[in-house]
């Protein structure tokens, strides 16, 4: 089959090998009952908690020899060597972690999976890439490429070397859109949806039709392009047609020999042809071999014209001729999940994006006949995607109420029920109504019935196809996050397991009644089935718990019969699009055969021979691969619990570029809480044992528990607490709704003691005295202003004091204490402005303006009116009568105090200021607003209703006359403004005040009220990749404005002072 410099994997010992291993494979489905019974199954003695589950193993001892196997990679003085050969190489220290907190918090990824890496190297260019690689080759240190590490089968992690090169500031963020957007080159650090906007707002400017990725993940808004590329990602509308291997055009990789080739460039083409022509034969004769095999490439034909990420992409040894090499090596590469080389940039073809769109969510008597109605329907070919649920799934939208509005008689619905959410699309509205018509005389021509609301079967669905955004995207919303969403739903203390399979969609009615029956059989009542079922690609979820032997034995089973029923039974692929990482590596010959994966094995040796790229992914001689190296999720707090590691929150996260992620908090924080519990227990085992061994053993392992848990302790107290700006931006993508701030914030009160100790009793005092404090900043900031009346660059001065303070004096553990001014820290402010008596007198409405403690010290910047000002002359304008709270001064919503984790501060002030919020409202029969959006937040939390200023604004906007005084601006919406729901009207006045607007693309500025002046490198972090513009730039909240102003080094402008500017009372 081979060309003869290969013949000898297909040798007859090879061949028996390799049979010998598929057989291995198989035996692994051996019972538990049987293997009891014979008490001679290698599977069975390999099958047990200390083998297969993070942390329950004994410690390995010191003289453990290394070998390239999960697990025992040891640290033998190769890692040692390997770090100082990097950072010598001009690699900065400060980039490459090996502390036990930091390599822990990158051992996780989506997946069920954990293992920590000995070193983590942040690399910011394919410079940095080709030293590390040339010292890993050098040491023997096997290294794997992680970008967002939303992967799902285990693929982004390892116990090696992890090379990172998501959160690296603007590296790894360049793009480049060509050919009226239809094609983009884009490098591994950008998101999937960062690409899409990027596009989105190209078509706009140009005024060109609509283009975007072929693949669309549901993680889309969280994967990166190096996950997207290297497991050739699809989603729920591209199937086959528009995955990344039909869509890709070029790509830039580096070679384990640090060799660079562009396929889009020539010189580098022609040069890479002399210097590899050996491997590019070698892929030649490959492609040739297995092409003149007509069994293989029917196969590879067959399963590659379904989803399929099991293996490596050999269709394109198949696809393309011999004679054309570098289409092999490019393809080749597509899903080889980082085993082949470091992909540095892809070119994509993009594909249409049809303005006209609509979607409805049909519900059916039974999964058999929703899958029937997808066959048709795609036989057929009258929708772009249609997504399957089962019951299970439905039960989760039944906990949606915006989703139960949307769809009727999903509440409650039979047991049986199963749903299809269809999409149509057109390139105009009457293309539109013709794919909406077609669907339905489809199913009517086959008897196809729909439940309604009363469990009734009809003709016709009672869910109509949805035409407005606003209305489909809440069903879209909802399948985008049903996997996230089953896993919070899972029982306490297990982990989420989801596996990804496809088949024909013929075979789809009776593969998924199959599964479902497995599931019953394995009992796992919690398991929902959903996916993209036009392609006949199935999701399954699941809770598993990982606690016992008889855990592992059931997953086990689960696994050799889903591979049995997928791979034998239905042909199908064990791996749609998830890769096949550490989760299937074990089936691949099961579901290929011998030959197909012995092409592949070949490929692997063509490109990495000594196997330092990614070992023990994708191919692997273990056959029991898939149950070891397991996840454990212990409970840790009621905060926290529900969190199942998607990494959807990251993107989201001030400090993911300094520091850790909330994902990465939580299972840090996660690990403390298990190795106290440990440490406990291990306090109680080694003070009633009587055996001199198992003393031993187990106070190594007790000594080993005791020094880890200190050291995280030690380090969190930066990495965890201290960067975390508690924004709760986490929450907004976080599909089980988690604040990780939240716990931030309780282990500030909790472990540092802020209520009880002495920060506390500072806190109560200012609390008491707040007015008093006001003054006090002031009369500081009066201080600030004076003395840069008198220096030109007094922030130098101050600046370099504390400083001095913080790296000098104080220790390491309190220099945060002191804060870091700037020179756009503005002067005191002034007095309230006065409330007009001719508003009093003709205005009819009236309105509660609470001006915040921020408005109330700080003032503008140099040459702005006020906010306050301006805000009431705004509000005049409108035509309202405005009332100050009485007794302003001394009055704060406390988000100073609950920011720091001093609850009782926070609670007095919040409750003195509500008290006083309702009684000047009359218990909110009158509207409240206030200037500083944090703020308005802060209050609603606690229970007063108040408006964002410029939800308000636009609320009353038909009361203005508007006039825009700028061609365009650059707009900061606060975070705590799109946690109130209120970006929209944020852009929408927006465009009423300047011709164009442009979004600043950050989620949050890090600021976090003065924490950003206490630690500058968050805002310097959050604040990096904000959108480049010319225009003026505002955002609506003093602190926010101070920092963005700082990381800039542009002045920011309060929002309301150009709203100001830009209205006018309505004339009559």
């Amino acid at each position: 089959m081979l060309p003869s410099a290969r013949k000898r994997l297909l040798a007859p010992n090879a061949g028996v090998a390799a049979v010998a291993r598929a057989r291995l494979r198989r035996s692994s489905s051996i019972s538990l009952q049987k293997a009891t019974k014979t008490g001679k199954s290698k599977v069975a003695s390999q099958l047990t908690m200390a083998a297969c589950v993070y942390g329950a193993g004994p410690i390995l001892p010191a003289d453990t020899p290394w070998q390239n196997k999960d697990g025992l990679r040891v640290e033998d003085g190769r890692y040692k060597k390997f770090t100082e050969a990097i950072i010598d190489d001009g690699i900065p220290a400060e980039r490459v972690y090996t502390d036990a907190l930091r390599t822990y918090a990158y051992g996780t990824d989506a997946s069920f999976y954990r293992l920590n890496p000995k070193v983590v190297v942040k690399v910011l260019n394919e410079a940095e890439v080709i030293r590390v690689l040339r010292h890993a080759r050098e040491h023997h240190t096997p290294v794997t490429f992680r970008a967002a590490g939303t992967s799902l089968s285990g693929q982004a992690i390892t116990d090696s070397v992890l090379i990172k090169i998501s959160h690296a500031g603007r590296h790894w963020r360049r793009h480049e859109i060509r050919d009226g957007g239809k094609t983009i080159v884009v490098e591994p650090g950008l998101i999937g949806g960062e690409v899409n906007e990027l596009l989105k707002r190209y078509a706009v400017k140009h005024n060109l039709p609509q283009r975007k990725l072929g693949p669309d993940p549901a993680s889309i808004n969280s994967c990166m392009i190096g996950g997207i590329f290297n497991n050739n990602s699809s989603g729920m509308c591209c199937g086959v047609s528009q995955n990344t291997f039909h869509t890709v055009k070029d790509v830039r990789a580096v070679l384990l020999d640090g060799t660079v080739v562009d396929t889009a460039d020539a010189a580098t083409v022609a040069s890479f042809k002399q210097t590899h022509a050996s491997l590019l034969d070698d892929l030649s004769k490959l492609a040739a071999s297995v092409q003149s095999d007509h069994e293989l490439a029917a196969l590879i034909e067959k399963k590659f014209s379904i989803k399929c990420t099991t293996g490596y992409s050999i269709n394109a040894l198949t696809d393309f001729s011999p004679r054309d090499p570098m289409e092999i090596f490019k393809h080749i590469l597509v899903g080889s999940e980082g085993t082949l080389a470091f992909v540095s940039k892809v070119t994509y073809a993009t594909v249409p994006e049809h303005p006209h769109r609509a979607s409805a969510f049909l519900m059916f008597e039974s999964m058999h006949e929703a899958c029937r109605a997808t066959a048709l329907m795609k036989r057929a070919g009258v929708v772009d995607a249609a997504e399957l649920f089962d019951r299970a799934s439905l039960r989760e939208g039944e906990k949606d109420a915006i989703f139960c509005d949307t769809v009727h008689g999903v509440k409650g619905c039979d047991e049986a029920t199963a749903a299809v959410l269809v999409e149509c699309r057109g390139a105009s509205d009457g293309d539109l109504n013709v794919h909406i018509q077609r669907v339905w005389d489809t199913l009517r021509e086959h008897s196809i019935g729909f439940m309604q609301r009363d469990g009734s079967v009809a003709a016709t669905s009672q869910n109509v196809f949805l035409k407005d955004p606003k209305e489909f995207n809440v069903l879209w919303d909802m399948r985008k996050d049903i996997i996230t969403k089953v896993g919070g739903s899972r029982s306490p203390g297990t982990v989420m397991l989801i596996e990804d399979v496809a088949c024909p969609t013929d075979s789809l009615p009776d593969m998924s009644l199959d599964l479902i029956d497995m599931f019953k059989r394995h009992n796992y009542p919690e398991a929902c089935l959903f996916g993209h079922a036009l392609d006949g690609n199935l999701h399954l979820v699941f809770s598993q718990g990982f606690n016992s032997q008889t855990d592992l034995w059931q997953f086990q089973n689960l696994m050799s019969d889903m591979v049995d029923i997928v791979a034998n039974k239905y042909k199908g692929s064990l791996k749609g699009e998830h890769g096949t990482g550490r989760n299937v590596a074990s089936f691949v010959e099961i579901e290929w055969g011998v030959k197909a994966t012995e092409v592949m094995r070949e490929v692997k040796r063509i490109f990495d021979p000594k196997l330092l790229l990614n070992p023990g992914v994708l191919l692997t001689e273990d056959p029991l691969v898939h149950m070891k190296s397991l996840k454990l999720m212990p409970l840790a707090d009621k905060l926290i619990d529900r969190c199942i590691e998607c990494g959807f929150c990251e993107s989201n996260c001030p400090s993911k570029d300094v520091t850790l992620t909330p994902r990465q908090r939580i299972t840090v924080y996660r690990e403390m809480e298990r190795l106290n519990s440990e440490l406990n227990a291990g306090q109680r085992v080694v003070s009633k044992s009587r055996v001199k061994q198992q003393l031993s053993s187990e106070a190594t392992k007790q000594a080993f528990v005791e020094s880890r848990l200190k050291e995280f302790e030690r380090l969190s107290k930066y990495y965890f607490e201290r960067t975390c700006a508690t924004d709760g931006m986490c929450q907004e993508k976080c599909p089980v709704d988690i604040n990780t701030g939240d716990l931030v914030k309780k282990v500030r009160a909790v472990e540092l003691g802020r209520d009880a100790g002495a920060s506390g009793a500072v806190a109560g005092t200012i609390a008491r005295h707040f007015s008093a404090f006001e003054s006090a900043t002031r009369g500081l900031l009066s201080v600030w202003a004076l003395s840069r009346s008198v220096w030109t660059y007094p922030e130098y001065l101050f600046a370099g004091a504390a400083v001095f303070l913080r790296e000098r004096v104080l220790s390491a553990d309190k220099k945060h204490l002191v804060p870091v001014p700037n020179r756009y820290i503005p002067g005191p402010a002034g007095r309230l402005p006065p409330l007009s008596a001719a508003g009093d007198s003709a205005a009819k409405k009236e309105v509660v303006y609470f001006p915040s403690c921020v408005a109330r010290m700080f003032g503008p910047p140099p040459g702005t009116r006020p906010v306050a000002d301006a805000f009431v002359s705004v509000l005049e304008k409108a035509g309202y009568r405005v009332k100050y709270p009485p007794a302003v001064p001394g009055l704060c919503c406390g988000m100073i105090f609950e920011s720091k984790g001093c609850a009782s501060a926070a609670a007095e002030k919040s409750g003195e200021l509500a008290k006083v919020l309702r009684e000047v409202s009359d218990n909110g029969r009158i509207p409240i607003v206030s200037e500083t959006t944090p703020c308005v937040k802060q209050l609603n939390e606690v229970g007063v209703a108040v408006y964002d200023p410029v939800q308000f604004v636009y609320l009353c906007r038909r009361e203005l006359d508007w006039t825009p005084v700028a061609d365009g601006i650059r707009l900061h919406v606060p975070c705590s403004s799109k946690k109130m729901g209120a970006s929209d009207p944020f852009f929408e006045v927006a465009r009423l005040c300047a011709g164009e607007v442009v979004p600043s693309g950050i989620p949050c500025c890090g600021m976090a009220g003065d924490r950003g002046l206490r630690i500058p490198e968050l805002p310097a972090a959050s604040v990096q990749n904000i959108e480049q513009s010319d225009y003026p730039s505002f955002s609506c909240s003093t602190t926010c404005e101070i920092g963005l102003s700082n990381v800039t080094q542009t002045q920011w402008l309060p929002f309301l002072t150009l709203i100001d500017k830009a209205t006018r009372a309505k004339t009559a």
